[in-house]
């Protein structure tokens, strides 16, 4: 049986940046989004990189929204228009006031449904969050961004709760961008920053509270994937690195899932930019 990784893209410096803003902003202005909304207000911040400073990059974290974002209308343009234009445009920038927010929330419903689609899977929208079929098997994901460190346990709760309502197997999905990463230091030197996601959402969070997790979930779910967003410094430039690990519950695992199979595609979907 094949072993669940744990990944670390590094993105480094956005080669194809003018693409990546010359592809949402047509996707806006073909749907007529207004200018005073959220997605256009981090397009703004992204292409002044080079003349700001941009000393509060790492609390409005544009790279991992804008990078997101191109992720979604990538993959889901022409088939999920209406919801991912309702998800960039409400809430603002910031996303520190702790506070839970719609829109945000579905834009990283639809971020993980891009993921598991480019990976082969056909993703339906629907309780819990998401689901598909795979050989004749239901598998149904709950998708949650938790506010701080302390809401993560309750939010993993409350996933299990939603995916208990359905038959099938459970995948939790999880961005600990706001939680865990968004506090990190910026630092060039790129082992440390591999490091600094291992500890941070591995070391200190999914392997730490194992037992916890595994209490939480119950018998509904088999899966916790987490995911997280870094900004960091090179050479006085902007690089950005997404990390993705996956726990699994071993004790709710059946010899007929085919979630190692799931799992290692889905990580081993690289970002498109």
């Amino acid at each position: 049986m094949t072993s669940l990784k744990r990944k670390f893209f590094d993105l480094r410096a956005i080669t194809n940046q003018q693409h990546i803003i010359e592809s949402i902003k047509s996707f806006l202005e073909k749907h007529e989004v207004s200018r005073s909304t959220r997605v256009w207000e981090m397009l703004s911040l992204f292409e002044e990189q080079v003349s700001k400073s941009w000393d509060n990059l790492p609390r409005t974290l544009i790279y991992h929204e804008v990078l997101e974002i191109f992720e979604i209308i990538y993959t889901l343009e022409n088939s999920q228009d209406e919801m991912i234009i309702e998800s960039i445009t409400k809430d603002n920038v910031d996303e520190f006031s702790g506070k839970n927010k719609k829109g945000r929330n579905t834009q990283f419903e639809l971020f993980i449904a891009s993921k598991y689609i480019r990976a082969g899977y056909d993703v339906k929208f629907g309780e819990p969050d998401l689901y598909f079929y795979h050989l004749e098997n239901r598998y149904n994901i709950a998708c949650k961004r938790p506010q701080s460190a302390k809401k993560i346990l309750n939010r993993i709760k409350e996933a299990s709760k939603q995916i208990s309502l359905h038959k099938g197997f459970g995948i939790i999905a999880i961005d600990l961008t706001p939680t865990y990463i968004r506090n990190s230091k910026w630092n060039e030197d790129l082992t440390i920053i591999g490091q600094s996601g291992e500890s941070l959402i591995w070391n200190s969070f999914l392997d730490s509270k194992r037992k916890k997790i595994s209490e939480l979930v119950g018998n509904h779910a088999s899966i916790v994937h987490t995911y997280g967003g870094l900004n960091h410094k090179i050479n006085n430039s902007y690089a950005y690195s997404l990390f993705d690990y996956a726990l699994e519950i071993k004790e709710n695992r059946s010899p007929n899932d085919c979630l190692h199979e799931i799992i290692n595609r889905v990580q081993n979907v690289h970002p498109v930019c």
